[in-house]
């Protein structure tokens, strides 16, 4: 028989908290999220998720996560997130989301989400099927 091998596992709270030594592997049981540390950063480096995350309820995205809206709801994005980390979010045909009543991905209290030239507080998705990729970036989130 093999042997085991354990993360460090724990509340996301005291993940948040935690800096991981570079290479060493966290996991986060209440998000189902896999993290790598780099020795400097909070939390360690999301790796991508192989499922998604249903959003039914206003909720806060998970570095690396994939979002999946399945209701008219919000994803609030966090600030000051290691550079380059990504989450996706996708918008499920049943949510029933139109350009009047969308579902939203939400900046961080006093930032804004760039997408081209432009930048704004939310992200509206009223397009199911389209699967997008948001990155932290130079201080700020981006599309």
């Amino acid at each position: 028989m093999g042997r085991r091998i354990q993360f460090r596992r724990g509340t996301e709270a005291d993940r948040k908290q935690t800096v991981l030594a570079n290479g060493e592997p966290g996991f986060s049981p209440e998000e189902k999220q896999f993290f790598i540390g780099d020795g400097v950063s909070r939390g360690g480096i999301p790796t991508m998720m192989a499922h998604f995350k249903i959003i039914n309820t206003p909720s806060t995205a998970v570095l690396g996560g994939r979002h999946l809206f399945t209701t008219i709801t919000t994803l609030q994005l966090e600030d000051n997130q290691p550079e380059g980390a990504s989450l996706t979010v996708l918008l499920d045909e049943s949510a029933g989301a139109t350009k009047e009543s969308p579902a939203k991905v939400l900046a961080p209290q006093g930032k804004t989400i760039a997408k081209g030239s432009s930048a704004g507080t939310e992200y509206q998705m009223s397009k199911s099927g389209i699967e997008r990729t948001l990155i932290f970036r130079n201080g700020g989130w981006a599309l």
